[in-house]
């Protein structure tokens, strides 16, 4: 599970949830709920909302 954060301090897990079905989650930390995509989906969003990886 990477952790990421945004250039507004925003941080959120980008995180492979079903390896069999390919599906990834992208949760922002604080907030309830999630969203799933496939493995092109969270490598979009990271890129679009310039996400880096924090420890």
């Amino acid at each position: 599970m990477e952790r990421y954060q945004d250039k507004d301090g925003n941080q959120y897990y980008v995180y492979e949830y079903n390896s069999i079905l390919g599906v990834w989650r992208i949760e922002k930390i604080g907030e309830q709920g999630f969203k799933e995509t496939d493995k092109h989906g969270a490598d979009n969003f990271i890129y679009e909302h310039q996400l880096t990886v924090t420890e």
